[in-house]
């Protein structure tokens, strides 16, 4: 049952795949049942062995075209077996000629079938349809020759063999010209494929050319923009852009090329001419609509282009122009290619040329910036060279970047106790975060025994900000301060000398002053008494104001030495205002200390009393009557910080940076008593910062004054 439903199952599939070769499966089956019939009649021996034969072939084609149904042209085999079994039959027939036309029936059957088969594989197999009933019945007539006149049934039969064996050619030959009428619309649709595929070869190929042409013109492109990239010259770049633009478009097709760059509305041009006659005036009015346009122009005909009447009439005939931009903005200029030529540009031309216009764009501005680089690379040579300061620039580890001559001899100086460079990185480490510029003191060049021959400078170090992908540098500028010093020392020697001339002259006249006060040299009334104590006051403020100015000269010359000694600054606070108390309450001000308690400091006692006491005074005299001047100090980092506060009219702003200058005074803000020389701070801060320290003051109109000083702490104090 399985096996059977599986056959019933293949049995399709199989007749499927095998219907190519159902005629030739199909073939010995009249001829075995012809031999059957046959052996009924019992024919001649040559005849059987035809019959035989003729079955056995079909036999073994029945077996290869059903084991070998992909290995074998099974239809062209089977055409021509079954060729050689039909005529061995006939040759039989023709032997016999016993057999009457009721035999040939099932024979032409056979034939026919064989004929049919046969015709598309060999046009010689229709001979024996057309030769099979002529030859049967001429053979047939040999026979009965002498013999009774054939019957109606044998003429009828006669007759039928004949026109079987025409129609059955008949059909064969209408068959092979249908068969021939596929093959010949089957190779004209060849045909037409083959034309179809030679003119889709053509056009491939005129592609391809096409295809090599851009690549040729694309390699020159690049090898143009190499070139021109290749340099920072701006005239070589210039150059180059002509002769790459004649490599690109080819020197056969390009009579003339245009550069043009604009400069504050005046063309400027750069030519390259085959003849050396080409004239870029000619295509101006070309280059100056381009440019305003801003997009390129193809002339492929300048006779018909109004402002080209000039290229027409020198024998030119196309132009191609493209704006030529430099950086951002509008078009800096053009670029013109003329050709002798009908229409020798394209729109994939401008392209082209439009693409190398801009790498072109490119290369001027990187040439244009090269020499503006230069040009101010030589200019700061020329003011690093020329100018009277050193400069010398370190980097955030303090080593030299740059450094002018001057510069670079101070740093080559042996003669110094320090060298320079240590002294500029000492200077570089004390700027603040916040960049502002640093001054040092007087450093001399030369020889530290011979006054004759130094050179004083003064370094101003300062922070140079670079980009944000770089680190910070330091600038240190050494201004010549040698004739400036000489000025300074003259002029305080000259104070010194007057301020000593006066200071003697000034002792004698107050004391005789008071002595007349004091009525030795007679009574004296109430108002002389008031006159001369104006007098005596007015001798007693100069004699302050001249020893001011001997101090201050002292401090500048460096003559003036300090005497620190371990102290209690609070002590020293306590008693200056027990001292100012009286003085305030004058004023009807409140002097307030609190200050109870300090670590010990090493400071001079002397010169710290003196910062506290013009503090002081400064703060009552600029505190209306019913203010408050109060001192404190902490302890901050190791140093202690003094703080003198006051509720007076405040300093502006715009005066803050300027209140330590010496000879400053804030006029109209402060309340004064005197005169005064504006030299008492000035000598505040060099106290304070001759100990190390630092003094500076906050401020609000209206509101008060805070000075604050530092002083470091004293070694094991914190």
């Amino acid at each position: 049952m399985i096996a059977g439903d599986t056959l019933t199952r293949q049995l399709p599939y199989w007749l499927t795949e095998r219907r190519a070769y159902l005629g030739q499966l199909l073939a010995p089956a009249p001829a075995l049942a012809l031999v059957i019939w046959l052996s009924a009649a019992a024919p001649p021996e040559a005849l059987w062995m035809a019959l035989i034969t003729y079955a056995l072939v079909h036999l073994w084609l029945f077996w290869t075209a059903y084991h070998h149904p992909a290995g074998i042209d099974s239809r062209a085999l089977g055409t021509g077996w079954a060729a050689v079994g039909v005529d061995a039959l006939l040759g039989a027939i023709v032997v016999s000629g016993t057999t009457d036309l009721s035999f040939f029936l099932p024979v032409y059957t056979l034939i026919a079938w064989r004929a049919l088969s046969g015709y598309r594989r060999n046009q010689a197999a229709l001979a024996p349809l057309f030769a099979i009933g002529p030859l049967f019945l001429f053979q047939f007539l040999l026979n009965r020759a002498g013999s009774a006149p054939l019957t109606a049934g044998e003429q009828w039969s006669a007759a039928g063999v004949l026109a079987g064996s025409l129609g059955c050619g008949i059909v064969a030959i209408m068959t092979g010209t249908r068969q021939q009428r596929t093959i010949m619309r089957l190779r004209s649709e060849l045909q037409r494929e083959r034309n179809t595929r030679e003119a889709r070869v053509e056009e491939l190929e005129h592609l391809a050319n096409e295809l090599r042409l851009r690549m040729r013109e694309r390699h020159a492109l690049e090898e143009g923009l190499r070139a021109i990239t290749s340099t920072l010259s701006l005239d070589d770049v210039l150059n180059q852009i002509l002769d790459s633009t004649v490599q690109t478009f080819g020197a056969e097709r390009t009579h003339a090329v245009v550069l043009t760059l604009a400069t504050d509305g005046t063309l400027t041009n750069r030519v390259y001419a085959r003849d050396g006659q080409m004239r870029p005036q000619w295509v101006e009015p070309l280059i100056r609509r381009v440019m305003h346009d801003q997009v390129p122009a193809v002339i492929a005909d300048a006779a018909l282009d109004a402002g080209l009447g000039a290229i027409s009439r020198s024998g030119l005939r196309s132009v191609i122009c493209v704006p030529l931009f430099v950086g951002d903005g509008p078009p800096r200029g053009a670029l013109t290619v003329v050709s002798a030529t009908f229409a020798a540009f394209s729109s994939s031309d401008a392209r082209h040329l439009a693409a190398f216009a801009a790498q072109a764009g490119i290369a001027i501005g990187n040439a244009e910036l090269h020499s503006q680089l230069r040009r101010q690379q030589q200019l700061l040579q020329a003011v690093l060279r020329d100018m009277n300061d050193g400069l010398v620039v370190l980097d955030n580890e303090c080593n030299v970047v740059l450094a002018n001559p001057i510069g670079q001899a101070l740093l080559n100086d042996t003669s110094a106790p320090q060298p320079w460079l240590e002294r500029m990185r000492e200077l570089a480490s004390r700027l603040s975060e916040d960049g502002r510029p640093v001054a040092s003191p007087e450093w001399v060049f030369g020889s530290p025994d011979a006054e004759e021959g130094q050179i004083v400078y003064q370094a101003v170090a300062s922070r140079v900000h670079t980009d944000d992908d770089l680190p910070d540098l330091t600038a240190i500028v050494l201004h010549d301060i040698t004739d400036h010093k000489a000025e300074e020392r003259a002029r305080m020697d000259f104070i010194s000398m007057v301020s000593h001339e006066l200071r003697n002259p000034l002792h004698t006249l107050n004391g005789f002053v008071k002595l007349v006060l004091q009525e030795r040299a007679g009574p004296l009334t109430s108002l002389q008494q008031d006159f001369l104590k104006m007098a005596d006051e007015q001798i007693e403020q100069l004699s302050s104001r001249v020893a001011e100015l001997l101090e201050y000269n002292r401090f500048k010359a460096g003559r003036l030495a300090l005497q620190p000694e371990v102290s209690d600054l609070a002590l020293l606070i306590a008693g200056t205002v027990n001292r100012l108390k009286l003085q305030a309450e004058q004023q009807q001000l409140a002097l307030v200390n609190h200050v109870t308690q300090l670590p010990l400091c090493r400071f001079d006692s002397q010169r710290i009393g003196q910062v506290l006491t013009n503090l002081i005074e400064n703060a009552i005299k600029a505190t209306p009557p019913g203010g408050t001047i109060s001192i404190s100090a902490d302890v901050h980092d190791q140093e202690v910080r003094v703080r003198v506060s006051d509720t007076g009219v405040g300093i502006p702003a715009s005066e803050l940076g300027k209140i330590f200058q010496r000879f400053y005074q804030v006029a109209k803000h402060r309340r004064t008593h005197g005169n005064n020389l504006g030299l008492g701070l000035a000598i505040c801060q060099q106290i304070v910062e001759g100990h190390g320290g630092r003094i500076w003051v906050e401020s609000e109109e209206g509101v008060g004054t805070t000075f604050t000083f530092t002083l470091p702490l004293a070694d094991g104090q914190a």
